[in-house]
């Protein structure tokens, strides 16, 4: 019996949501409601960056979780279980019931999106074909920034009726995505390569640069993520309005810089878009520090926006052109692994050097400096792929 041709969009756009879900809202929704928190009296500022904080350190358990799972997956039960683990996780968060509440909530959160991030790259961007895989990558990441600029477009008009209205709304949205989900969502089983003796020998030269540089390309999207909308808001006094708009700038241009980025990628190749995109991103990190009008701003948003979310769909993407498809969810969860470890230790050590120097503009500039080291570690994992192919 012939096997059905498997509805790679329809699984794509379940693969949106989910994304939309787990971290455009839970996570990435949580930076411009910062200062909100803050000035409500939730919680200090110290205590809000570090919540934030919590989430990455979930998103680190999350792939970790996959890194090590070895058992078949049904891919489309899992992905309704962990949407709406997240949806509970939002709407808790309208309780104000202290800082322990909140950061089991901001823990669980970040493992349902670490788990995601990989299965969702596992069971829909593993089974597209060749030719198809950036734009099919494009259509799943986009789903990121689709859930930053609709929680930043939402929020400040959620707001004027208080933040645990804010938090249910959001929270709300996200149970309607959950159940589309459960209608469109194709049936889909994972199975993991198995774990071998040396195993740990089989992640390439050009893979493991690859996940070195983008594990440290946190370095340069954490400032953005946690302290933009608090740096527009707060560091340049412009109100929590301001913040609020140059977050959706951010994430406007975050929904649309992956389709972009992966149509790109289909006809250049992966690496090389990615090398010149961490340039890109290293410019727009560095904008603030010389332009901190209003279109020097929207302009950081839109380049960190754009690439920044487009790298995770064209390092997913490498990396499932380079590895046989039983192996994408533990290479890319490795990957995914080592930017949540790298990019948890950043925000909490920016968090501490930001309480220490009271400097956003310092939190900049080592971000810029670092973007430029990873499209250096690119572009050498793209020089030894080639050498490796010819010999």
């Amino acid at each position: 019996m012939v096997e059905p041709p498997f509805p790679i969009y329809r699984a794509a756009v379940s693969g949106l949501l989910a994304m939309l879900v787990s971290i455009g809202v839970a996570r990435f929704g949580y930076a411009p409601l910062v200062p909100a928190l803050v000035a409500a009296h939730w919680f200090g500022a110290a205590a809000a960056f570090w919540l934030g904080a919590a989430n990455l350190l979930g998103y680190f358990v999350g792939a970790a979780i996959m890194r090590v799972w070895r058992r078949p997956i049904n891919a489309r039960l899992a992905v309704i279980l962990l949407m709406g683990v997240t949806c509970a996780s939002i709407l808790a968060s309208a309780f104000d019931l202290g800082i322990a509440w909140f950061a089991v909530w901001r823990l669980l959160s970040g493992i349902t999106g670490g788990v995601l991030m990989v299965l969702m790259a596992a069971a829909v961007v593993g089974r597209a074909p060749a030719a198809e895989k950036g734009k099919v990558s494009g259509i799943i990441f986009a789903g990121m920034g689709s859930g930053m600029a609709l929680s930043a477009l939402l929020i400040p008009v959620l707001l004027a009726q208080g933040l645990a209205f804010t938090w249910a709304a959001l929270g709300t949205l996200c149970v309607v995505a959950t159940v589309i989900v459960a209608v469109i969502m194709p049936a889909s089983r994972i199975v993991p390569a198995p774990r071998v003796a040396g195993a740990g020998r089989g992640v390439s030269r050009p893979v493991l640069l690859l996940i070195i540089a983008y594990a440290a390309s946190a370095f340069g999207f954490v400032p953005h993520i946690l302290f933009w909308a608090s740096f527009v808001a707060i560091g340049l006094q412009r109100g929590v309005a301001a913040g609020a708009e140059v977050s959706a700038i951010l994430g406007v241009a975050a929904a649309f810089g992956p389709p972009i980025l992966g149509r790109v990628a289909d006809r250049f190749g992966f690496l090389r878009t990615l090398a010149c995109g961490y340039l890109v991103m290293a410019c727009a990190v560095a904008l603030p520090l010389v332009w901190d009008a209003p279109l020097g701003l929207a302009l950081s948003a839109i380049g960190v926006g754009a690439v920044a979310l487009g790298a995770v769909m064209l390092a997913a993407g490498a990396i499932a052109t380079l590895v046989p498809a039983n192996r994408l969810a533990a290479d890319w969860g490795l990957a995914t692994m080592a930017y949540a470890v790298i990019q948890a230790a950043t925000a909490a050590g920016f968090s501490t050097l930001f309480h220490a120097t009271g400097s956003f503009r310092l939190l900049f500039a080592i971000g810029a400096m670092s973007l430029v080291g990873c499209a250096g570690l690119v572009a050498v994992s793209q020089r030894i792929r080639k050498e490796e192919v010819l010999f």
